[in-house]
């Protein structure tokens, strides 16, 4: 059984990713609850699809940033462990977040 320092080591987000992930995520909450309001006050369309814009670029930053994460600990882990399903996960990760 592998202990947390391990599992932490070879699966999971590096402390300092997840730290800046959890800030990021928080902001697009804020952003995403002002849609909302804009939405309940009859804000203009365009206006609004601006904001939601923003929203999914935020939201596309973080995905880099645990997408990188996942190549650098992950994939890499196990490639060096020689686990061959990898490579069918990495292709699946791929063609899902493109």
């Amino acid at each position: 059984m592998a202990s947390p320092e391990t599992e932490q080591a070879s699966g999971y987000l590096a402390p300092e990713v997840a730290e800046d992930a959890v800030v990021r995520l928080a902001k697009i909450n804020g952003q995403v609850q002002g849609i909302s309001r804009m939405v309940r006050d009859g804000r203009y369309c365009v206006d609004v699809l601006d904001q939601i814009a923003s929203a999914q670029k935020a939201l596309d930053g973080v995905a880099r940033q645990v997408m990188r994460n996942y190549l650098e600990r992950c994939v890499t882990d196990a490639i060096k462990g020689d686990d061959p399903d990898i490579y069918d996960e990495l292709m699946k990760v791929l063609f899902r977040h493109r």
